[in-house]
This record gives structure tokens, sequence and C-alpha cells, in this order.
């Protein structure tokens, strides 16, 4: 796709927004060889990660990185009680958005227990099987990062799906020949430190020797409960064109 000037789209996390999501992908305008790469946290939080997460499986020319909340619901869900807080990692995945994500599975689904089960069973073995990071000649995609003091190709999947400071502090260009694309730390307090950026993409300040920054920042976060732009965005690899749209919630649940 890179040699053939397709365009190849990485979309920020979404965090069971089905609607945003929906209408931001409208706006891509994708021709028929296009990619999109969505960057990690489909679900959790917004109501409708059941919805996201069929969209993204079933629909072609569309890849997906394994996120920290893909993990939680990986270990806190139990094929054989449904969604439960018997275990100490349901009870972590449901405090952090994981109950919005099961009663996503049951709206989808029509109530309809077995199919609830069978449905979410299947979506959890397809994220076991994600990658955690895709590593292209001049670009790197990972949900959360790298250990700024260590090889970046030595890092194991727990630092890239959950790093923050130890990354995006970084003074120096963590892979020297490539931008690294990350979501999982929200650019709107952590990154820009600015209100007024609120809800735009981050860009690191390090430069890489052709000019690049060393990492750019897409989780312009869609759940934050500040008087904020609430945003999702995708940002085009092949000519650095970045989509932005705002969180939509009316009917989201009926979706």
């Amino acid at each position: 796709a890179m040699n053939n000037g397709d365009n190849i789209w990485v979309i920020g996390d979404v965090h069971g927004y089905f609607n945003t999501f929906q209408v931001l992908v409208e706006k891509l305008q994708l021709k028929e060889n296009d990619i999109v790469v969505m960057i990690g946290d489909l679900i959790d939080r917004g109501p409708t990660s059941a919805h996201v997460v069929n969209y993204v499986k079933t629909t072609e020319n569309f890849y997906c990185i394994r996120g920290n909340h893909e993990q939680m619901m990986i270990n806190g869900f139990d094929k054989n009680n449904f969604f439960n807080e018997r275990t100490s990692d349901s009870q972590f995945w449901f405090r952090n958005g994981g109950k919005t994500t099961e009663e996503s599975y049951i709206t989808l689904y029509k109530n309809n227990p077995k199919m609830v089960l069978s449905k979410a069973s299947n979506d959890v073995d397809w994220m076991e099987n994600l990658p955690t990071e895709i590593v292209l000649d001049d670009w790197r995609f990972v949900h959360a990062g790298y250990d700024q003091n260590h090889d970046v190709e030595e890092q194991d999947e727990d630092m890239h799906m959950y790093a923050r400071k130890q990354f995006y502090t970084s003074k120096h260009a963590i892979d020297p020949k490539r931008t690294i694309l990350f979501g999982h730390t929200p650019t709107l307090k952590h990154l820009h430190k600015d209100d007024s950026k609120a809800g735009l993409v981050w860009f690191s300040d390090v430069k890489l020797d052709d000019g690049r920054s060393m990492a750019i920042g897409l989780d312009t976060c869609l759940y934050h409960d500040f008087n904020l732009p609430k945003v999702l965005a995708a940002y085009n690899i092949q000519t650095n064109e970045i989509i932005y749209q705002n969180l939509i919630i009316i009917n989201q649940s009926k979706v």
C-alpha cells in the first residue's frame, strides 16, 4: 500500500463510541485499496464497544493493534461464567469500562445468552492474536509506546500496551529511523498541557534526522470529564493529513 500510494489511515482510541467512529470513517472517503489501522482500545467506557469490534473484525483492509483495554478484556473475561466480577482481573476490567462493554454485547446480540457468550468469546480470541506493534520502513504503530532507556527492538508486549512517561518524555529519538504513532495517553492534559489544544493530535518536539517528529500522539480522547472538546482523530501517513470527528452521543446506545 505504501509503494502503491494508497492511503493508510491510523485512528486513535475509539473506546466504544461506534457512532463517532463510523462518521469519522465516512469522512475518510476510503477507496478500494486504502488501509485503516486502529491503534488499540476499541472497547470500554463508551456504550457500543461490541459494535466497534464487530466492524473492525469484519471490514476489509481494517487492521488493529492490541491495546491495554483489549488486554484487560482478555484477562477479565470468563468463558464459563460470562462477564462476572469473581476474580481480581474481571473486577479491574469492570472498574475501567468493562461493564459498558458487557452491556454492549447484550444489546448487540439481543439478550441471547448463548449468542452473547459465543460472540464475546470469539472476540477475545481475536484480541489475543492482535499484534502489539506494527513496524514499517519509516513508521512504528503501537498502542502506548516504548521505554526510552532500552533498545526499541527488545521490549515486551506490556510496555507496548502500557508505557506512558518513560516513553513520551524522551528527549531523544527512541527509533532514529521511524516516527512512532501511538494512542493510550490522552493528548489534552498529559502531552499538550494546554487546554487550548484539547482535541488535537500531539507532535513530539524531538526530531528524527529527516526532520519528522519522533512520535505522534493520536488519543485525542472521547471520554474525559473536562469541559473541553471530545474528539476522535485519524492520521494519514502518506499525506500527513489529519481528520477529526467530535463525539456523537445522540442515540449512541441504539446503534
